[in-house]
């Protein structure tokens, strides 16, 4: 081996930004992961108005309740996750099933401000009949403040 007088080896400092990309992208990948996303029904209703946490939490399963003709009993549509109910017994059989697979099961209760509070304890006496315990009744935030009602 020979060796050089006076060559000198020159050292260059470079930085490899492969890694830190890399850590990005999986901090990215793991935020949109185990984000909440909310999905909203497509079922147009008017939601009524009450006060309590703007938060929403995830449901397994959403039962919407709308005026109109129609429906199980003639007292309006019952949807479970957008699809329609034709009649008691299969909202229970429904809610059953759902309950047997997914012993945690939340359920979202979304009501016409228009639906009679009796259809609501109905469909919430089916739910806990079953044996769902976890349940939440959707309301938008008040357009007005409590003292000027």
């Amino acid at each position: 081996m020979r060796f050089r007088k006076g060559e000198k080896r020159k050292v260059e400092a470079n930085v490899d930004l492969t890694p830190l990309i890399d850590v990005v992208f999986q901090l990215i990948i793991f935020f949109m992961l185990s984000a909440t996303f909310v999905v909203q029904s497509s079922i147009q209703i008017q939601i009524p108005e009450a006060e309590g946490p703007v938060a929403l939490e995830q449901k397994h399963l959403s039962i919407t309740l709308a005026r109109g003709e129609g429906g199980p009993d003639g007292k309006g549509p019952i949807y479970v996750d957008n699809v329609p109910v034709e009649s008691i017994d299969q909202l229970t059989s429904r809610l059953s099933a759902a309950q047997a697979e997914r012993p945690d099961l939340h359920v979202l209760i979304r009501a016409d401000a228009a639906v009679q509070t009796a259809r609501l304890v109905e469909v919430l006496g089916i739910a806990s009949s079953v044996g769902i315990e976890r349940y939440g009744i959707a309301a938008q935030p008040p357009t007005r403040s409590p003292s000027e009602y």
